[in-house]
């Protein structure tokens, strides 16, 4: 087995895929499909079918973990925009009000 340190940076083309055939892999391809500069990722098929599906559990737990960070993050600046458009309508709102009142 060969291991090496890579980073890829995955933009909006990034196709993954993966399948259970008799070395159970799994495609990272930041590119797309059928592009050079894909990472494959292979379980043994010396190991169990449980050895390999918990080696995957692991994969999937932090692949989840990372979106869910991510899906974090965005709400909290979707709440940042939302909270800052809300202040701009108010202060807005309050200048109309006052020159109204000036107006009078």
């Amino acid at each position: 087995m060969t291991a090496f340190t890579a980073t890829f940076f995955l933009g909006r083309t990034t196709h993954v895929r993966g399948n259970a055939s008799v070395h159970p892999v799994l495609y990272v391809e930041p590119e797309g499909q059928h592009r050079s500069g894909y990472v494959t990722f292979q379980i043994d098929a010396k190991l169990s079918i449980d050895e390999q599906l918990e080696i995957a559990d692991r994969f999937a737990k932090a692949v989840t973990a990372w979106r869910d960070d991510l899906a974090a993050r965005a709400d909290q600046q979707r709440t940042a925009v939302d909270e800052l458009a809300e202040a701009r309508a108010e202060i807005a709102r309050l200048k109309a009000q006052r020159e109204d009142g000036d107006a009078s």
